[in-house]
């Protein structure tokens, strides 16, 4: 079967990933669009990229892309993930899906239809630790599990930029990280609904006009409770980015050690994003829905939207 062509929309940190995993499974990177024209010409030669445009409308209905990685701005997703949807090209969007709930249905309609696949970036996911935990989870070595506690913080730092503009971000270190711990914990559940969101959000840490400290409360539809910890510039963390505490009835455990890494350790690595991008790839020549579909983001999002509102409250 021929490679898939992949375009690519931004090229920050993220889409670095994105951008090796493409490459790793053999296929294409076509084109790359960014609002800066310098930032993406040198994105582009150090992956030899050989179409840049500054201009991301231009390659919707492109014959020459077979599908598109949406890694913007947050409130740039639904916008360009629905133009590629419409026209039949499959899209794989960063997490957070969307800025709202509402947005995230309108994507997902957009992919019925266009007839495409849409699937939403939680990496996490994909992890092979991560995955470990949830099989021993099903396979009911921990009995049932009453609660689980993860983690979505950033000690010491917090990111700058779009990152901290409401309008283009939708919120702080909520949908940032604590995202990756809504979700993780979703899935090592086996994907449950959310049937209720206490949450205290506020902005402790800085200046700008997001949040940077949360702690939620999910109760899930099979009677697991969530604890989920997010913010940025922290003085102290206590799991590493979408680490998740089992508590069960016949016993306890993390996914990754508790203790600080040392200083050459790097936890998010290339190959869950690989694995990824072959789901992906999989789904779309299988004519199937991915997994981590535009309803588990959007799942993620109800949930930050709950938790927003809860703590407004």
């Amino acid at each position: 079967m021929r490679t898939v062509r992949f375009a690519l929309l931004g090229c920050g940190f993220i889409q670095g990933f994105h951008a090796r995993a493409v490459l790793e499974c053999g296929h294409e990177l076509v084109a790359v669009a960014n609002h800066r024209a310098a930032t993406a010409r040198a994105f582009a030669e150090r992956f030899g990229i050989q179409r840049v445009t500054e201009d991301w409308t231009g390659l919707v209905g492109d014959p020459e892309v077979d599908a598109v990685v949406v890694g913007t701005p947050n409130a740039l997703h639904e916008p360009q993930a629905v133009a590629f949807l419409e026209a039949g090209t499959p899209v794989l969007v960063e997490k957070p899906m969307a800025t709202s709930v509402a947005a995230c249905d309108r994507m997902i309609e957009a992919s019925e239809r266009g007839g495409a696949a849409l699937m939403v970036a939680h990496c996490w996911r994909f992890h092979d630790q991560v995955r470990a935990m949830r099989d021993r989870i099903a396979a009911g070595e921990f009995g049932a599990v009453v609660k689980t506690r993860g983690y979505g913080v950033h000690a010491g730092w917090g990111p700058g930029g779009w990152f901290t503009d409401r309008e283009l971000a939708g919120g702080g270190a909520l949908p940032d990280m604590g995202i990756h711990a809504i979700d993780t914990a979703r899935f090592l559940l086996g994907d449950p609904e959310p049937v209720r969101v206490c949450a205290a959000v506020g902005t402790r840490y800085g200046t700008y006009d997001v949040d940077d400290d949360a702690i939620l409360l999910i109760a899930w539809s099979q009677g697991t409770n969530s604890i989920v910890e997010a913010g940025w510039w922290h003085p102290h963390k206590e799991g590493l980015e979408a680490d998740t505490e089992i508590y069960g009835t016949r016993g306890y455990a993390r996914i990754f050690p508790r203790e600080e890494p040392s200083e050459d350790y790097e936890h998010c690595t290339q190959p869950m994003y690989t694995a990824q991008l072959r789901e992906f790839v999989a789904a779309i020549r299988e004519d199937r829905t991915p997994h981590s579909d535009g309803r588990s983001g959007r799942i993620a999002i109800q949930v930050i939207e709950d938790a927003y509102r809860s703590a407004g409250s």
